[in-house]
Order: structure tokens, then sequence, then C-alpha cells
């Protein structure tokens, strides 16, 4: 499972960066090894000589750059920073020759309790700017964390927790975490508990489970604009960050406001798409293993599409704000509220 996540990460985890004053594209990544020790792979085109210099840091704005913890040749391509500290996250700067300094993290992190739990930093924005790290994070429900993942949450810094399941859910599973504000904003998800009484009875067919979520995409888009809008006055106010946005499984309703953010913020839709996508390879399915035993092999497919985000989900979704609203800027403005004074804000808030 591990090895999986170290895989899958490593391609979307790529942040690009012009070195203007050596006429070269860095792309770099980080990821965790099994064990917890940092790995750093870089290239460079075209190829240069040189010397790489690692600095790290415990927040994501503040390196001491008179001290590298790693000296390596460029040409290497790699890099490994060995912690014995498997619950504070580590961020790092590198340096190509003394230039082209690039900021990068492991972008997800390994819970004990907690699914899909990530940053949403680190993607490249118009401009040559890049989404700060250690803002904005996404997850699925952290109300059954463990001790460990409650040090790891209480690390990241998070003040404001955004929870955008149902009220129902919510009522079941109430967040509480000491110091954190708690924000609950539920969205609609439909007749969910229909769908899935139906499910459980054996009554559906292979294609159902997609149908539904296409629908559910939709109604965010039709229906949840209020609910939306509310969320994301939250983001235009500094004192509530960082901020974690948690759901469910943290794949659907986060998935699509994450992706609603990356967009505003002027990130390319390959990479806001491969962030959604994501999610694919940090929810463990096996939970719902027991529960589906039992069923029908289309009503197993059925689950099996539930536990997963399709690129058709969100495709149809940013075709139903065009179809509705004639582009995405009308709708963030008209329909979220979000004017271009406001998305300036939160661009300055968010982008470095």
């Amino acid at each position: 499972m591990v090895m999986r996540y170290i895989i899958s990460i490593m391609g979307f985890l790529l942040t690009f960066m012009s070195c203007s004053s050596d006429k070269c594209d860095v792309r770099a990544l980080c990821v965790r090894d099994e064990i917890g020790n940092y790995i750093i792979k870089w290239e460079t085109n075209p190829q240069i000589k040189g010397t790489v210099k690692v600095y790290v840091s415990d927040t994501p704005d503040k390196f001491d750059m008179s001290q590298p913890v790693i000296y390596a040749d460029i040409q290497n391509g790699v890099a490994r920073y060995v912690t014995q500290d498997n619950l504070k996250r580590k961020y790092f700067r590198i340096t190509f020759n003394d230039v082209c300094p690039q900021d990068i993290a492991a972008r997800y992190s390994f819970m004990d309790r907690i699914q899909n739990f990530r940053d949403l930093g680190g993607y490249s924005a118009q401009k040559g700017k890049h989404v700060r790290w250690g803002m904005i994070y996404r997850s699925g429900c952290i109300s059954q964390y463990s001790d460990r993942d409650s040090i790891r949450l209480l690390l990241s810094g998070i003040k404001t927790i955004i929870d955008l399941r149902p009220q129902e859910e919510i009522n079941e599973r109430p967040i509480h975490f000491p110091n954190v504000k708690v924000i609950s904003m539920p969205i609609l998800d439909g007749n969910k508990e229909d769908f899935l009484e139906r499910l459980m009875e054996n009554k559906v067919r292979k294609r159902d489970g997609k149908i539904y979520l296409e629908d559910t995409y939709i109604r965010f888009v039709t229906e949840c604009s209020e609910s939306y809008a509310q969320v994301l006055q939250i983001f235009l106010d500094e004192a509530n960050y960082p901020i974690l946005l948690q759901g469910t499984l943290g794949k659907d309703r986060v998935g699509y406001l994450s992706a609603l953010l990356l967009t505003m913020l002027g990130v390319p839709y390959d990479s806001v798409l491969k962030d959604y996508l994501a999610s694919n390879q940090y929810i463990d399915p096996s939970f719902m293993s027991q529960t589906v035993s039992s069923l029908s092999s289309d009503a197993q497919e059925t689950m099996t599409t539930l536990l997963l985000v399709d690129e058709s989900f969100l495709d149809i979704a940013y075709k139903e704000i065009d179809k509705q609203f004639g582009s995405f800027k009308e709708y963030l403005e008209d329909e979220l509220d979000l004017s271009a004074k406001k998305q300036e804000k939160l661009k300055d808030i968010l982008l470095r």
C-alpha cells in the first residue's frame, strides 16, 4: 500500500519553475519512503552540472539559508533526507548552483485512521507563482483520529476545520479537536440514503453508481451554490488559516471545492484534475469489504464506483458551469459571490 502511494504521488507531485538566470527548467518532487524518510528527486532541462543544496524547515515559509542539510551533484538527480521524526512534517528548499530556488514537500500525509489527508500546496499557477504549502489541507472524516493522527494534526497548525458532510453524518460522528474552530457547512448530496438502501437490497445496475455521482456533481453546481459561496467566504479571513476541508472520504464535496479553489487561483486544469483524481490512490476501500461481500456483482461494482472519483464527474460539473453561467468567471462572481476584488485577495493569501 505504501509503495503504491509513493509511486502514484510521483505522477502528480511535480512542480515546475523557470530558472531565468540559467535559462533552465527544473522539475522536482518530494515523497516519503516506507519508514518516513524524504526522497527528493529533480530533473533539469537542459541538463546542467554543479551542486544542489537542500535546506529544511518545520514551516513552509522560513528557511535558514546559511545551513544546507544536503549537498548533492545536480546530475545525481536524487537525495535522501533521513529523519527520526515521523510525526512532524518537513519542508524543503532546493537550489541549483545557488539559483533557481524551489520549495517542495511531500503532499500526502500518512495517517492511521484518516483517509485521503493531503496538502493543496505546491501547484504552479499563473505568472510564475505557486500555491503556498501548509495553508489548505483536504481529507476524509477525522472524527476517529488516533493519538498519532492527533499529533500530526496539531503539528500542522490547523486553525479551522470546514466540515462539508451532510447534517446526519455530522450528528452521528461529530468533530471534536482541541483549540480548533470547527465549522459545519453541510453540502447536499441528493437522495444518498435511498440510493444506498437500493444498493444493499441488490436493486442497482452496473452503471447506476456512475450515473448517481454524475447527477451529484450537477447538483453541486445547480443546487449547492449558496452553500459553497458561504464556505468560500471563510477563506477570505487570514485568521482562519491553515484550513482543513473534510468530508466523508474527502473526494466529492471536498474534491469539487478543491478544484474550484485551484482553478480560481490560476492552476492549469491538468493539475486540478490530477489533484482531484489522486483520491483514488489515497482512499483504502478495504473498510467496506465485509459490507459488500454478500452483495451481487452489480451492487459490488456500484459500491466500488461510489468509493472512487472519475474524470467524467469533474468534467460534467465544469460543463454544467458553462451551460448555466456562460463561463467559470461568471460562475465565481455571480453565483459564488467571489468578486474580482475577493479573488485577488485570495490570490494574495494563497499564492507566492
